[in-house]
């Protein structure tokens, strides 16, 4: 139990952290770009004000959901990457895996959001470049993990 406790803190945290904050980076970042394409003049303190904002409002809902496809992810990547290591080469392949596993799970939250509520909640999401950037916060998420997780094993 300590252990699943110590990898709940200190490697699925910070890692829901970083998809979190990036998604809601590059989900601001696309709805004010969209604003200044339309003509709309913005000063540095207007992006650093709805950054801020959209990031608070978004992690109630949007960093749960993120939270709860990360942990499925990594779950099914666990035991993916359990039945390979028996088989040699484990540290290149979990990298892979996880990162793959990250941005995979932000595609089909994304995917599955529309048909479940009806809605593309995240609008930075809307397009082909904004639902790679989404899936880009997932890769850096589920890189984080496994490296968090693989420099424990080794210390």
């Amino acid at each position: 139990m300590r252990n699943l406790t110590r990898r709940a803190i200190f490697h699925f945290v910070p890692s829901w952290a970083v998809g979190f904050l990036l998604a809601s980076l590059f989900h601001s970042i696309s709805v004010l770009m969209g604003l200044v394409q339309i003509g709309v003049e913005l000063k540095v303190s207007d992006w650093l004000s709805m950054i801020w904002q959209d990031t608070l409002g978004l992690l109630p809902t949007y960093g749960t959901i993120i939270a709860v496809a990360l942990l499925l992810a990594f779950l099914v990547t666990h035991f993916i990457v359990n039945r390979i290591s028996t088989h040699g080469a484990k540290d290149a392949t979990q990298f892979i895996l996880f990162t793959i596993a990250g941005g995979l799970s932000f595609l089909l939250m994304l995917i599955v959001m529309q048909p479940i509520m009806n809605i593309t909640l995240i609008a930075g999401a809307r397009t082909a470049m904004g639902l790679a950037a989404q899936c880009v916060a997932g890769i850096c998420a589920g890189g984080v993990y496994s490296y968090l997780s693989d420099s424990s094993t080794r210390a």
